[in-house]
């Protein structure tokens, strides 16, 4: 299951405060069960993306580990900060099978 985030930052956003943030995200992905892999950046096709500048990917083991994973102390932690800063926040999240578990 893959979870995404996209994240437009306010224009007063200091480029330290949205590096911790990055750094407290990429942190979650050995604190949080059911986290197997996560990645953050920066677009690079600025062009295109609506003003959104950074990503977050985490795929989870399953949509059941989704809302362990909301309210997980670590995740609540980060997300104070996100939304210190964030003019706005998208998330979407799908199952594929191509990333499907094997039974």
């Amino acid at each position: 299951m893959e979870h995404v985030v996209l994240f437009k930052w306010k224009e007063d956003a200091s480029e330290a405060a949205i590096a911790d943030i990055g750094a407290g995200l990429v942190a979650m992905r050995d604190k949080i069960p059911g986290v197997v892999d996560l990645a953050y950046g920066q677009d690079f096709t600025i062009n295109r993306a609506k003003g959104f500048t950074h990503m977050l990917i985490v795929r989870l083991t399953g949509r059941d580990m989704l809302p362990g994973y909301a309210e997980h102390p670590e995740h609540q932690k980060v997300l104070v900060k996100i939304r210190e800063i964030a003019a706005d926040i998208m998330a979407m999240d799908f199952e594929s099978p191509r990333f499907a578990p094997s039974a």
